[in-house]
């Protein structure tokens, strides 16, 4: 029997997670595309779609399966998210150089100092106040404006496409094709910026990569990269503080822990990713050969689409897997993915997560939801996970 993909839920604040964690290991479903695959719910199946050179994220041919017309949240054909080894090698090599240990570690002082300017706008302000406009937003968006060397004051326009481009099923297809070309648009001025002038940020060096060694980076794929960068870098992370104060402020007995011991901080960030990622589903991957799963068989050429969401909460990975819990230990959470593809931006969204998290936690007393949680409003499915706005309140 197919079903019809993604399945309905009780309420839009439920977690697409918990919905398909009580589903088989491997069950047919039909995407909103027209297309047929098949849907993966256990951790070590999707480890294994995830990380296994025999599934493909090369959907580029004439009739390969898609998740949604017209297409999923690749920017464009020679987008990294759509390149299998070794085009994917390469470019993911280039691109990991703006994300090295070094360079993350370096950025904790600005982000502090980002972090604590919002809040003091947020202070001056008093409550409440839309969390996700004045702080979950600008925070990251200002310090991926900053890597790459992106004007901040230009943040309004690209978030307007880059909205679009991650809440697909909310547009008409020749709408969200309008929004990846208006993307690239930007970004081609900005490459064209940076040839003119170039400076120490990661978009100078990787057009420095481009001219000086074109067979390392072509025109298309340069534009792609900073273009998926920008968006990837943004809108996830976002999500992850919104969502992240969302939930502590539904658990206060969490936030409350939390607040005393600064040390569980980065657990925090760990279960929030675990419990309701922005990224709770992985992109659509063909298999290119027969593989044997948990479930069954899936044959050559078939669509698979794992669900980190449900992998998430995998009792048999994490015991008592529906509570929301920021002590939980040895819980190797997938909502950064695995394998190849696995989020080049990981070790950057902790350390903003982090740093946001403890921030509010420690100069907002009395942090709290100023409306009732069943009216916050979401995102639908098929988007990047997380509330539209998070209005909150606090002791002033």
């Amino acid at each position: 029997m197919t079903a019809a993909y993604p399945a309905e839920k009780d309420h839009p604040a439920v977690p697409m997670g918990a919905v398909y964690a009580s589903h088989p290991p491997l069950s047919r479903i039909a995407f909103p595309s027209g297309h047929e695959g098949w849907l993966v719910t256990r951790y070590d199946d999707v480890r294994t779609v995830l990380a296994d050179p025999r599934f493909s994220r090369n959907l580029l041919y004439p009739g390969a399966p898609c998740l949604i017309e017209p297409g999923d949240f690749a920017t464009g054909e020679r987008s990294i998210l759509n390149l299998d080894p070794p085009d994917h090698t390469r470019l993911r090599r280039l691109s990991a150089q703006a994300f090295t240990v070094r360079r993350i570690a370096a950025l904790r002082p600005r982000i502090q100092e980002i972090a604590d300017d919002l809040v003091d706008a947020l202070i001056a302000h008093g409550p409440p106040a839309d969390l996700v406009e004045e702080f979950a937003f600008p925070l990251p968006t200002a310090v991926m404006c900053e890597l790459l060397g992106v004007p901040f004051a230009a943040r309004e326009r690209f978030r307007r496409w880059s909205r679009v481009i991650v809440t697909p099923m909310q547009h008409a297809p020749a709408d969200v094709e309008r929004a990846r070309r208006d993307g690239a648009h930007d970004m081609a001025e900005l490459v064209a910026a940076k040839r003119a002038a170039p400076a120490g940020d990661f978009l100078s060096a990787l057009v420095h990569a481009r001219d000086e060694d074109g067979d390392r980076l072509t025109e298309a794929e340069l534009i792609d990269l900073a273009t998926q960068l920008l968006l990837a870098g943004h809108e996830t992370t976002v999500s992850l503080i919104s969502t992240g104060i969302f939930l502590l402020c539904r658990h206060p007995e969490q936030l409350a822990a939390l607040r005393t011991d600064p040390a569980l901080t980065p657990g925090a960030v760990e279960e929030i990713m675990r419990y309701d990622s922005p990224a709770e589903v992985s992109l659509l991957r063909v298999a290119l050969e027969d593989v044997e799963l948990a479930g069954g068989v899936v044959r050559r050429g078939e669509a698979v689409l794992a669900h980190t969401g449900a992998a998430n909460r995998d009792e048999n990975v994490f015991p008592d897997a529906a509570a929301f819990d920021i002590r939980r230990k040895n819980a190797p959470q997938l909502g950064f993915g695995h394998g190849i593809h696995f989020c080049l931006g990981a070790a950057l969204a902790r350390l903003e997560g982090e740093i946001a998290v403890r921030t509010l936690v420690d100069r907002l007393p009395g942090l709290d939801l100023a409306v009732s949680p069943e009216s916050v409003v979401w995102r639908p499915p098929l988007s990047v996970r997380g509330p539209e706005e998070v209005p909150v309140t606090w002791v002033a």
